[in-house]
């Protein structure tokens, strides 16, 4: 399994995770099947939220962009086929908030990082629910749910 991704919306990515650096950045990719045909920038809302976060570790995805997105599902036959976010100081790989926090099972998490700022890396997963052997999601001790991650490639064509 693949993303594609054109140069000019992974580059809109990368602009849009430096630009807010040190916070981390986030949006969503609508498209169809593993097509990206748009890049939709979000607001980090994290520090905003009820219990607020610390938005250069976490992030939230705005209500308008949410709400534009559906807006475009409905309008154009398109789907959420990603969530973005960045890492401005650490790899591009989902971190235990990020695989707890993917409610989300059918777009990919692509993650954007900043570790080495001469060298964007940006890579894609799916982090779904684990399943146990009766056909319900798998929990832990804490009865939090057991998220498995596995990664897909990033084509930029």
């Amino acid at each position: 399994m693949a993303l594609h991704l054109t140069r000019t919306q992974l580059d809109q990515m990368i602009a849009q995770a430096r630009e807010e650096a040190p916070n981390e950045c986030c949006g969503l990719l609508l498209g169809t099947g593993d097509i990206v045909i748009e890049v939709l920038r979000a607001r980090n809302k994290a520090g905003e939220l009820p219990q607020p976060r610390d938005p250069r570790r976490h992030y939230h995805v705005d209500d308008e962009a949410q709400l534009t997105a559906l807006r475009l599902e409905r309008e154009r036959g398109w789907e959420i086929v990603g969530i973005y976010h960045s890492h401005p100081a650490t790899p591009a790989l989902p971190s235990a908030t990020d695989r707890a926090l993917a409610l989300w099972q059918t777009p990919r998490y692509v993650i954007i990082s900043l570790a080495d700022p001469t060298h964007a890396d940006v890579r894609a997963f799916r982090i779904t629910d684990r399943m146990d052997g009766n056909g319900t999601v798998a929990v832990d001790e804490h009865r939090q749910p057991i998220r498995d991650v596995t990664e897909e490639d990033v084509v930029v064509t």
